[in-house]
């Protein structure tokens, strides 16, 4: 090891290490009317129980986190399903946070309800669309209804155009499988009458998340039944043989944001689900205390492949999602990411 990769080392596992500026809120825990069969909440194998995060919880975490100026507000269940969702947004918005929501969108909803989610002010809204039929998006969403999340979409911008928002921006993901692959044309022109952002993504089959009981997935049978023929909708990982790390990329899940759950405790990254993967409580800490305890240190220093022996060993060590043996030109990036987004910060507070 030279000198500037030691130096590197000694700040992304040090105090020194500037807060996340990116954080992603749990506004739902474990639960979801749809029965996903690639999901751990829509296949129920998540041992904790379903939260719904109150507005109070809601408040005093984002009063522990001043320096975040984005929000994820929405992680292991339908965000929508919390009433309290569209104030929760407006409180983020008085803070100067950007705030974007995944939702299936699947489900009923009177037509202010459209209105109000325009008027709190959310910047983005992602929107989980898997084919451009019952047929091909039902093989995936199991319990949605296709017909109804398209007319939802277009709810949202009549409301959008009525109360003459440009917010939130709108995008269509769509998980490309064996199932929907011959629909990307179809998807496209839909888009684009809708004027919405289609974003294709490749599937991903339910082996990256370290902390929960997959021991009956067959990861062949799964590639077998959900992957496209068109290898530019398939990950890397997933093509020739299949082996460890699934990423040959540093994890960057560590250095970069924090993720809390419904009930306030913090996990590592959006990969992990367990209370048990728990590296604090928000709630009860504050968030010096958690960020620069030994399980995020001891984490840190096993994915940039120091040789420390460690004192938690947290579910980190099990996670084989990311290379730990990464090269010094990874460690410079992840410092220059890392740093380049406090300096925004800074700049941002004082202009």
């Amino acid at each position: 090891m030279n000198l500037l990769e030691a130096i590197i080392d000694n700040i992304l596992t040090s105090r020194r290490l500037p807060y996340p500026k990116n954080v992603v809120v749990e506004s739902v825990g474990n639960l979801c009317q749809l029965k996903c069969p690639l999901c751990p909440v829509g296949t129920q194998l998540l041992t904790q129980n379903s939260t719904i995060m109150s507005l109070k919880t809601f408040k005093a975490i984002i009063d522990k986190l001043p320096f975040i100026d984005s929000m994820e507000l929405y992680r292991s269940g339908e965000a929508f399903l919390n009433p309290d969702l569209p104030e929760m947004i407006r409180i983020a918005k008085k803070r100067n946070i950007a705030v974007i929501i995944s939702t299936n969108f699947s489900f009923s909803k009177p037509d202010h309800f459209f209105d109000d989610v325009v008027a709190s002010g959310l910047d983005t809204l992602v929107v989980s669309l898997d084919g451009t039929s019952q047929s091909s998006y039902g093989r995936y969403r199991i319990g949605g209804d296709y017909n109804l999340v398209i007319s939802n979409i277009k709810k949202l911008i009549a409301s959008k155009d009525r109360i003459r928002s440009k917010t939130p921006k709108i995008i269509w993901q769509f998980l490309v499988n064996k199932y929907n692959e011959h629909e990307i044309v179809s998807a496209r022109q839909i888009a684009d009458s809708l004027n919405v952002t289609l974003d294709l993504r490749p599937i991903s089959l339910a082996d990256n998340e370290p902390d929960v009981p997959h021991e009956s997935m067959d990861i062949e049978e799964n590639k077998a039944q959900w992957l496209p023929i068109n290898e530019a909708y398939i990950s890397d990982c997933y093509k020739g043989e299949y082996r460890y790390p699934l990423s040959q990329g540093i994890c960057t899940e560590l250095f970069t944001r924090v993720v809390v759950q419904a009930d306030g405790k913090i996990l590592p990254c959006c990969y992990t689900w367990s209370d048990e993967s728990s590296f604090g409580d928000l709630l009860s800490e504050t968030f010096d205390d958690i960020w620069y305890n030994r399980k995020y240190l001891d984490a840190r220093s096993r994915f940039l492949n120091m040789k420390v022996i460690p004192r938690e060993r947290s579910i980190c060590f099990k996670c084989n999602n990311f290379s730990t043996t990464p090269s010094m030109k990874d460690k410079f990036r992840l410092l220059i990411m890392v740093y380049r987004k406090a300096l925004r910060h800074v700049v941002n507070t004082f202009l």
